[in-house]
C-alpha cells in the first residue's frame, strides 16, 4: 500500500477505522535542537527517522515557525499518521443534482448557507510587518543511510518561541515530530511603531529593554533613523541591572513618502552587539485624482516633460503617462497606467487590467510597466486569479467562485480563449469547464423582447472555439436582431464574421454603429446594466469587433474621434475595450519625425514619469513636416484636499462610543474602541456596483470585524448596517462593494481601536460607482488626537 500517495483501502472502503496497524506503517521521527538559540545566528536540526525498511528511501521537511504566528491563525502541527491511520466517522456530503435536469455536467458540491452572523466572502488581510517573519520551510531532503537529516535556517533578529515540525515520509510509512525552540538574545530588545504614517504625522516608538541573562551593567544604546525625525532620543550608555528593564517613548515624525526604517543597536557588557531594525512605511492613503490633457505638438516645435506636470499634486505622489502618434489618441498608456494603478479586485477588475496586456506588451515594455517577461508572468498570475473565483460548474463568481452572472462568465471565458491563443498556459479541464457552461446557458437562455448582451456574448466565445451552432446565429439574427443591444449586436455580428457569414455579421455590426450614433445624442442612462458597460464602453467594443471581423459598415473614423473625445476617469470595463479597439485601428506604433532627448526611436513612443528625486526629464522634439498628437495623463493626490462633496451621491462617515454617544473630532485615549458608521445617500434612484472605501488614520486598526454584525454592541441597536458584496478590514483602510439599486441611504459600520499615540492625518472617506466613475463622492479630510 503506497500509504505516501493517499491509497489508503480502509478510506476507500468508507470503514470506521483504518484495516491495518498503524503501528507496522509509522516512522519514528525525533528532533534533535537545542533548547534555546540565539538571534542571527544558524538553527542546525538533526532529524532522525526510524522504521525504513530495508531498500527504501525515506524522505523529511522541516518547517520553523513563530508560535505567536501559528497561535493567531489557529495552525495545527501536520499529523500524517492521523490523516491516513486515525479512527473516522462516516461522512455527510451534500450534493446539488438538479443541474442534471438542464445540462450534463457532474452535480457539484452542495454549499450549506446559514443565517445569523455567516458572512460569506470576508477577507482580511494581514498588515505589512514592521519585522522579519519567522515562516521557513525546507525540504524534502532525503534522510541519510544512518537514518538522520541535518536541515538548518538562518534566524532573523527575532525573540520569542520557534516551532519546529518536522514530516517523514517513505512507500509504505509516515512520520512526524514537533519541538519549540526559545529563541533570544541575552537582552531582548523590543519596539513597537504604527504599522504605517502619513505625512506631516506625530507618534512615538516604545522602546523596551529586558535583561534575560548574561553579564548586566553599562550598556551602550544607539537609535537612529532615516527618513524619520526622532526626538527625546534615549542616552547613548545606559544601566541595565540583573532582570531589571528599561522603557522608552521616543517622539518621531514622518515628513516624505517612502519606506523608511528605525535601527536599534545594542552593546551589551561583554561586548557582543545586538541589532534590530524596524521598517516604517510613510504613505499618503487620500483618494487618486487624474487628468488628462490632449495638444497638436507642430512641426518644429517641442515639449520638455518633467516635474512641471505634477503641479497641484502632493510631492511623490504623482505619476504622468505621455504618449504621442497614434498611440495617443486613444490615450492608450494613459488607460494601461489606469489598469494598472486600480486599487480593487474583482473577477472582472483582474480580466479588465490583463485582457490588454495580451496585446499590448511592447507598449507596457516601453513605458516602463515590465518587460515583455515580466508581462506575461502578471497575465499568468491573472490566469490563475480569476479561476479561483470558478465554481465546479465552470461559472465565475465576482468576489469569490459562484454562478449566475453569465456576461461576467463570457467575458472572463473570452480573456482565457485569447490568452491560449497568445500562447499562455490556461488549465484545459477549468477552461473546458467554462467553454461548457457557456454553452449549457446558451442552450436553456430563455425568450427575451430586449437585451441579450450575455447571451450575444457567450455566441461570440462559442464561435471562436468553434462550439457556436450556426443555425442559432442564423436564427437569432434574422428574428431578434430588434431585441438585442449595441454591444449584443456587435458581438453576434463578430461571431456570424467568424463563420463566414459577413452579410449577416455587416447588417448587425452596421446597426450597432447606428445605435452608437443615436446614444451619443442622449444622456448616460443611469439604470442597472448587467454587462457592466456605458456608452463609452459599447463604443470602443464596437470598434474593436467591428475591425476584428473585418467589416466596413460602420463609420470607424466618426466613432473614433467620438471616443477620443470622451473626458473624465475611465472605468475598467471602458479601461480595456478602448485599448482593445487601439489594438485594432493601430496597425503600426511607430511616429515618424519624433525625437526623445534627441535621439529617434523606433518603436511605440510612451512614457511613464514618476515623481521623485533623480527622475530624468525628457525633451520631445518633432522634426517632421506634420503636426502630431500628444496625449499626457498624470495620477496623484491632490496637494490641497478636495472638500467634501459629490456628483451623484453624498457621503458622510460619523463615530460613536461603544454606549451609543457620538464622538465629533476624534480625540481619544489609546486603548478605546469607535463605531466607525459611514452613509451613503444617493442623488434620486441610481443602480450601481459601489465601491466605499474609508482609509484609516495611522494610529487606529480595525477591531473584530465581526462582533457589530454580532449584535454585541447593544447600545447601538438602532443601526442597521448592511452587507455588501464583499467586504476587506485591511491593515490601512476599510472596504465595501456594494449593489445599491435603489434611492435610499445605507449604511455600513465597523468597530476601530485607537492602539498608537499621536497626531494622525486622517483622509477623505469615497464612494464610486466602480463602472461610471464619474459619480463618485468624498467627506473631508482631518485629523485624529490619540493620548496615551
Amino acid at each position: 500500500m503506497d500509504v505516501a500517495a493517499g491509497r489508503n483501502p480502509a478510506r476507500a472502503l468508507g470503514l470506521g477505522y483504518a484495516a491495518v496497524d498503524p503501528a507496522q506503517k509509522a516512522l519514528q521521527v525525533s528532533m534533535i535542537a537545542p533548547e534555546t538559540a540565539q538571534p542571527r545566528e544558524r538553527l542546525e536540526v538533526a532529524v532522525q527517522v526510524g522504521g525504513v525498511q530495508a531498500g527504501e528511501t525515506a524522505y523529511v521537511t522541516l518547517a520553523a515557525v513563530d508560535l505567536g504566528i501559528l497561535n493567531i491563525t489557529g495552525f495545527d502541527s501536520p499529523d500524517p499518521a492521523g490523516h491516513y491511520f486515525g479512527q473516522r466517522k462516516l461522512g455527510v456530503e451534500l450534493r446539488d443534482i438538479y443541474g442534471r435536469l438542464i445540462d450534463g455536467l457532474n452535480g457539484a458540491m452542495g454549499t450549506v448557507r446559514s443565517g445569523g452572523d455567516a458572512q460569506a466572502g470576508l477577507s482580511q488581510q494581514s498588515p505589512p510587518p514592521t519585522e522579519e517573519l519567522v515562516a521557513y520551510f525546507e525540504g524534502p531532503v532525503i534522510v541519510g543511510a544512518n537514518g538522520k537529516a541535518t536541515v538548518g535556517f538562518d534566524l532573523p533578529a527575532f525573540n520569542g518561541t520557534v516551532r519546529l515540525m518536522a514530516v517523514a515520509w517513505s512507500d509504505t510509512g509516515v512520520g512526524q515530530s514537533e519541538a519549540d525552540v526559545l529563541v533570544r538574545d541575552p537582552v531582548v530588545v523590543t519596539a513597537s511603531v504604527p504599522r504605517f504614517l502619513a505625512p506631516g504625522d506625530q507618534s512615538r516608538m516604545l522602546l523596551e529593554i529586558v535583561h534575560a541573562d548574561g553579564p548586566a551593567g553599562q550598556m551602550g544604546l544607539n537609535v537612529q533613523a532615516n527618513g524619520l525625525a526622532l526626538a527625546n532620543v534615549p542616552p547613548a550608555m545606559i544601566t541595565l541591572s540583573e532582570g531589571g528593564k528599561l522603557v522608552y517613548a521616543i517622539p518621531f515624525a514622518a515628513f516624505d513618502v517612502g519606506v523608511h526604517d528605525i535601527n536599534i543597536s545594542l552593546t551589551t557588557p561583554d561586548g557582543r552587539s545586538l541589532t534590530k531594525s524596524l521598517t516604517v512605511p510613510v504613505v499618503r492613503n487620500d483618494p487618486e485624482t487624474s487628468r488628462t490633457s490632449r495638444f497638436n505638438l507642430a512641426a518644429g516645435d517641442s515639449f520638455l516633460f518633467d516635474s512641471q506636470v505634477f503641479a497641484g499634486f502632493a510631492a511623490g505622489t504623482g505619476s504622468a503617462a505621455l504618449s504621442v502618434g497614434p498611440l495617443a489618441r486613444l490615450d492608450a498608456p494613459g488607460l494601461l497606467s489606469s489598469l494598472d494603478r486600480y486599487p480593487y479586485g474583482c473577477t472582472e477588475q483582474i480580466t479588465s487590467r490583463a485582457m490588454p496586456l495580451l496585446y499590448l506588451d511592447g507598449v507596457a515594455a516601453a513605458m516602463g510597466l515590465g518587460s515583455r517577461d515580466q508581462t506575461a508572468e502578471r497575465i499568468s498570475e491573472s490566469i490563475a486569479e480569476v479561476l479561483s473565483n470558478q465554481s465546479a460548474n465552470g461559472a465565475f463568481g465576482l468576489w469569490r467562485a459562484g454562478s449566475g452572472d453569465m456576461w461576467l462568465d463570457a467575458y472572463v471565458t473570452d480573456f482565457l480563449s485569447r490568452a491560449q491563443v497568445a500562447g499562455h498556459a490556461v488549465p484545459e479541464i477549468a477552461f473546458r469547464n467554462a467553454i461548457d457552461n457557456l454553452r449549457n446557458r446558451v442552450n436553456y437562455y430563455p425568450d427575451f423582447d430586449s437585451g441579450g448582451a450575455d447571451l450575444a456574448y457567450a455566441l461570440f466565445v462559442l464561435a471562436r472555439e468553434g462550439d457556436a451552432a450556426v443555425g442559432d446565429l442564423r436564427y437569432y439574427a434574422d428574428q431578434k436582431a430588434d431585441a438585442f443591444d449595441t454591444i449584443a449586436l456587435a458581438h453576434l455580428g463578430a461571431a456570424l464574421a467568424q463563420y463566414g457569414d459577413q452579410p449577416r455579421a455587416d447588417r448587425l455590426l452596421g446597426q450597432a454603429g447606428r445605435n452608437l450614433e443615436i446614444d451619443y445624442a442622449s444622456a448616460e442612462a443611469l439604470g442597472w446594466r448587467s454587462d457592466y458597460g456605458t456608452r463609452r464602453r459599447d463604443a470602443a467594443a464596437v470598434l474593436a469587433l467591428a475591425v476584428e471581423a473585418g467589416s466596413q459598415a460602420i463609420d470607424l473614423e466618426t466613432i473614433t474621434l467620438a471616443l477620443a473625445q470622451t473626458n473624465g476617469p475611465a472605468s475598467t470595463q471602458e479601461a480595456s475595450w478602448t485599448l482593445l479597439a487601439a489594438n485594432a485601428l493601430i496597425s503600426d506604433l511607430r511616429s515618424e519625425g519624433i525625437t526623445v532627448n534627441g535621439q529617434t526611436t523606433a518603436g511605440p513612443i510612451a512614457h511613464v514619469l514618476e515623481d521623485e528625486a533623480g527622475a530624468t526629464p525628457l525633451m520631445f522634439a518633432n522634426t517632421g513636416q506634420r503636426s502630431t498628437e500628444v496625449t499626457l495623463t498624470t495620477f496623484g493626490v491632490a496637494e490641497i484636499p478636495e472638500p467634501a462633496g459629490g456628483n451623484g451621491y453624498a457621503i458622510t462617515r460619523a463615530y460613536f462610543d461603544t454606549d451609543g454617544n457620538p464622538v465629533s473630532n476624534p480625540s481619544v485615549v489609546a486603548g478605546s474602541r469607535l463605531v466607525t458608521v459611514l452613509t451613503v445617500t444617493p442623488f434620486g434612484r441610481q443602480d450601481a456596483r459601489l465601491m466605499v472605501n474609508d482609509p484609516l488614520p495611522a494610529g487606529f486598526e480595525i477591531d473584530n470585524p465581526n462582533l457589530l454584525q454580532g449584535g454585541d454592541i447593544r447600545a447601538l441597536e438602532w443601526l442597521e448596517p448592511i452587507r455588501g458584496e464583499n467586504a476587506e478590514f485591511r491593515s490601512d483602510r476599510f472596504l465595501a462593494a456594494v449593489d445599491w439599486r435603489s434611492d435610499k441611504p445605507f449604511q455600513l459600520a465597523y468597530i476601530v481601536r485607537a492602539v498608537s499615540p499621536g497626531s494622525f492625518h486622517h483622509p477623505a472617506a469615497s464612494v464610486v460607482d466602480m463602472y461610471r466613475p464619474q459619480m463618485r463622492a468624498n467627506t473631508d479630510a482631518g485629523r485624529v488626537i490619540i493620548t496615551e
